[in-house]
């Protein structure tokens, strides 16, 4: 019986480590300084495509 709760445990605490990271992501990404670009990037020309 130790090693099934043992086990749930273990489950547990990495379910509760992958939320907490999931969190501070989401965090970081929604609260960091910088906006959406409206800009698309600039392609480069090759010699073929200017014909």
């Amino acid at each position: 019986m130790d090693t099934i709760l043992g086990l749930f445990g273990i489950l547990v605490w990495i379910a509760a480590v992958m939320a907490l990271a999931a969190g501070v992501t989401w965090a970081v990404i929604r609260l960091s300084p910088g906006g959406k670009s409206d800009k698309k990037p600039e392609q480069a020309q090759t010699e073929s495509s200017s014909d």
